[in-house]
């Protein structure tokens, strides 16, 4: 049976996270006029509060309060609807968790708790935070979805916002669960701690156990509606957030709210598309440009458009956000931007349920160790989000994969795991089969040990310099990586290896062929005593430490440098990067175009494949892109979708080559006769 969200890629939110302590708020809400605007932006689904923050419910309510907007009479809310659905679109419904000003305020022993007693709004925040520990709001949450149902019989699904910890939280409900289930007291912070690193793995189990008991209550109360947790803050979050994979599985499918540039839009959908149980996944981003606490400037149309086209490359649905005005009005110029923006989405609907995301290179995403003990910014997901991005640059065709979507590996030429921390997560361990059965592996920094000693047969021992007490004493070069003789690694040479500013770790006993070794300065750089030069801390003692090493492991091979070139946007650092990439992909789509335009490939009875241009600050045409695609048979026609224009092309017995020119996006189809023959 075909579910509600299947082919409906056009989707729209109105944030309402509006107080009532005055008259005026919401006094000019209209379901009539929020229809209109949702009609004149071409939204196929809405997402309509049923309650906010605030913890308002806008329908009436014993168990909390109403907003006095929606408190009686005809409820608008409840009109606006039944306007939506008579009007053929599929509505959803929103709620808040955690985040609920009203019950945490009514009830203050349900909030959580810094380690010093303080709550949120303690600390000047605007927002209530009610622990999804504390079985009294629980059972205020099931009474919430009771209403709910009861009010609101005519939803398609449910959208459960904000599942995930915004601080460390010692509460009592939290230091009476974290003591029953181990034993101790809540440890202070400390990522280097193993027992703080036993209280980061619950709470991200806690927070699986809090949205699977919201979504089988759900399931319970409204058997019909599908239900989805906001998953935004696994990629926008770190380790805090506790998100993970977890709460994912209690999806229907997977989607969030998410602002970054274009290249980590790319790489977020690229693992939406991977983890979602059901396509499309929904990318939510806002109106705004920037973010929605800028409320009155939206993005130019050009901007939006790309946003929302780069999500239907990866087939994906976008839901674009906007926020009420106090009053209850909204400005219909936005939605007439985001009506012209799909508008030019439009042609390549019918187009986005074909065939499955191609990839040679893969990129392993890990949410459950999104630390560094080191408590620097360079961990699995930035490197990770580094990787893809230089990926993108070199036109390589790219997946991300995580926990829960690790199956079918072999179908990857390379699979990056850049800064694979240590944590208990066993999944990565499925790498080892990977690389056993003729995978490339490639792994980068402080690895996961279990990988390190299964792959390369080492040990790490330790690292190069320990963090310094005084860190603004030496900020240049820490370490460098010598090429071993007569080698190069770019522009590095042995008399001239390459600096790093971070420490590196320090493996003994590998098994491989070493490729570059540690190479240190005079003295500890953290010492403003003994010194070589005094601006810097030029190379000058080689170790036999290795730094960069392959080795083959069954009919495969693992690459591992100590260093993170995936993660310095420096162009030599990237180029380095991408050449061990190339050098272990099949290159069957060659793409001689600009690097910020991103090629993404969906194979299937046809091939299809979209350019998007990711530079959303130069908005020009694209002339003479040069392609060429490794096939068995010849194509009967390569067609660009939107206009219907059909490309010319030859074929050489191996390869089709062809030029185009595109304006920032363009989709395009290869058909073939027989089938495409990869």
């Amino acid at each position: 049976m075909k579910k509600w969200y299947e082919g409906i890629y056009r989707r729209q939110l109105t944030d309402m996270h509006i107080n009532d302590t005055d008259e005026r708020f919401l006094s000019r809400f209209d379901a009539d006029e929020y229809y209109q605007n949702l009609v004149r932006a071409k939204i196929q689904s809405p997402m309509i509060y049923l309650q906010s923050h605030i913890g308002l419910c806008n329908y009436p309510t014993e168990s909390a309060r109403a907003h006095r907007k929606f408190a009686g009479g005809e409820n608008e809310i409840k009109r606006l609807i039944s306007k939506c659905r008579d009007g053929g679109m599929k509505v959803v419904g929103y709620y808040s968790l955690i985040y609920n000003n009203y019950a945490a305020e009514v009830h203050p022993t349900w909030q959580m708790r810094y380690q010093n007693g303080d709550t949120f709004g303690d600390r000047g925040e605007r927002y209530g935070l009610c622990c999804p520990n504390n079985s009294e709001y629980r059972r205020f949450v099931k009474l919430q979805i009771d209403e709910i149902a009861g009010e609101f019989k005519n939803l398609d699904g449910i959208f459960y916002d904000m599942p995930f910890w915004t601080f460390c939280c010692y509460c009592d409900s939290c230091k009476e669960r974290f003591r029953g289930e181990f034993g101790i007291d809540i440890p202070s912070e400390d990522l280097s701690s193993p027992e703080f690193r036993k209280f980061m793995r619950a709470r991200q189990d806690w927070m699986v156990d809090f949205v699977r008991f919201v979504r089988e209550y759900t399931n319970l109360k409204m058997p019909s509606v599908t239900v989805e947790f906001n998953y935004a803050a696994v990629i926008g979050c770190d380790w805090i957030g506790g998100s993970t994979e977890g709460i994912n599985a209690e999806c229907e499918f997977t989607g969030g709210d998410l602002y970054g540039d274009l290249y980590s839009h790319s790489f977020a959908c690229k693992y939406y598309y991977g983890v979602t149980k059901n396509q499309p996944f929904e990318y939510m981003t806002c109106r705004c440009d920037s973010t929605l606490r800028e409320h009155t400037i939206t993005k130019p149309l050009e901007k939006l458009k790309s946003e929302i086209l780069l999500t239907a490359a990866h087939h994906g649905a976008s839901l674009i956000i906007d926020a009420i005005d106090p009053i209850g009005t909204l400005d219909s110029r936005v939605y007439d931007t985001v009506g012209e923006a799909f508008s030019h989405q439009i042609p390549y609907e019918p187009y986005m349920n074909m065939g499955r995301l191609y990839a040679e290179a893969a990129v392993y995403f890990d949410s459950k160790t999104m630390f560094s003990p080191r408590g620097d910014d360079r961990y699995n997901r930035t490197s990770a989000i580094g990787a893809v991005t230089k990926l993108i640059e070199a036109h390589i065709p790219t997946a991300v994969i995580s926990n829960g979507n690790m199956e079918d590996l072999q179908k990857y030429d390379i699979i990056i795991a850049p800064s694979l921390g240590e944590f208990d997560n066993d999944e990565p361990l499925k790498l080892i089969d990977y690389v056993k059965n003729g995978g490339v592996l490639y792994l980068s920094g402080r690895s996961d040990p279990r990988l390190i000693s299964e792959l390369l047969g080492a040990k790490v021992i330790g690292e190069t310099y320990q963090d310094s007490k005084y860190p603004w004493v030496q900020q240049g070069a820490r370490v460098y990586i010598s090429p071993t003789e007569g080698r190069s690694i770019g522009q590095f040479t042995p008399e001239y290896p390459m600096p790093l500013t971070y420490n590196l770790p320090l493996l003994s006993g590998v098994r491989g062929e070493v490729l570059a070794t540690v190479t240190l300065p005079y003295a500890n750089p953290d010492e403003n005593t003994r010194f070589a030069s005094i601006h810097s801390c030029p190379p000058w003692e080689n170790t036999d430490f290795p730094a960069y090493v392959e080795a083959k492991y069954g009919q495969g091979k693992v690459i591992w440098i100590a260093a993170e070139p995936e993660y310095d946007n420096r162009e030599e650092f990237s180029s380095i990067f991408k050449d061990i990439v190339k050098q272990n992909v099949r290159g069957k789509y060659e793409c001689k175009t600009s690097r910020s335009v991103e090629l993404v490939v969906f194979e299937g009875d046809s091939i299809l494949f979209s350019l998007c241009d990711l530079k959303q600050d130069e908005y020009k045409s694209l002339s003479d892109v040069e392609m060429s695609i490794k096939v068995n048979v010849s194509p009967n026609s390569i067609k660009e979708i939107a206009t219907g224009e059909m490309i010319p092309f030859t074929y050489d017995g191996e390869k089709t080559h062809f030029t185009l020119s595109i304006k920032n996006f363009a989709m395009f189809e290869l058909k073939f006769d027989t089938g495409v023959m990869i």
